[in-house]
């Protein structure tokens, strides 16, 4: 079953591990298939050793439907994700060190660059801690990243949505390229944020854009 987007989601894992997004088998991404389903990375395999045989299919409620491998223990995140935001079909929650370091700090990145406001949605906020693989985390992660794309995961890592995993994936890529630029600039200074009205601006965009 839905065997593109299989590839297209082995290809995303490719490019997880090359952006350092993720290390060995952590972090995990899906892609919505349709209203019933999803394809998601199995629990505990490396990216480096995974193949299309690994990958879960789902149904929204996270009975497995075609796997050799169990589905991640992040599965309720996901499918939490699908059944709360009609604009995400795909997913990918990230270990990547600046977005995990925020994450420790419990920390929001603000908006403090041009190109992020219209991409992820604005000031990203940081969920209340819930363990691992929970209902808890998964309601705290959609009710911290509402109407955005992004959100770091207490003490843990992020999580970024997208149309696609095209924009899911790019969307990481560009929250842990802004989550190391703001850690460097604190070790300089007090990072100042974009004019409010700016960001009023640029939210109206990422409301457009979402959806391409």
């Amino acid at each position: 079953m839905y065997e593109k987007e299989k590839e297209e989601l082995l290809a995303a894992c490719g490019e997880m591990i090359k952006e350092n997004l993720v290390i060995i088998s952590a972090g995990n991404a899906s892609i919505r298939v349709s209203d019933e389903h999803a394809v998601i990375t199995p629990s505990s395999v490396p990216y480096a050793k995974m193949t299309l045989d690994d990958v879960v299919v789902v149904n929204m409620e996270g009975d497995v439907i075609e796997a050799d491998r169990n589905a991640s223990v992040e599965t309720p995140t996901h499918l939490e994700i699908y059944k709360q935001r009609e604009d995400a079909n795909a997913v990918v929650h990230s270990h990547s060190v600046y977005a995990t370091a925020l994450a420790v700090l419990q920390k929001p990145l603000p908006p403090i660059l041009d190109e992020v406001v219209p991409k992820l949605g604005g000031e990203i906020r940081v969920t209340s801690y819930a363990m691992p693989g929970t209902k808890d985390l998964a309601k705290n992660v959609v009710e911290a990243m509402n109407r955005r794309s992004a959100v770091l995961i207490a003490n843990h890592g992020a999580v970024t949505c997208g149309n696609n995993i095209r924009k899911a994936l790019d969307n990481a890529i560009l929250l842990e390229r802004t989550c190391r630029i703001y850690l460097l600039a604190l070790r300089a200074g007090e990072p100042i944020p974009l004019p409010e009205d700016v960001v009023e601006d640029e939210e109206d965009l990422w409301e457009i854009m979402r959806d391409f």
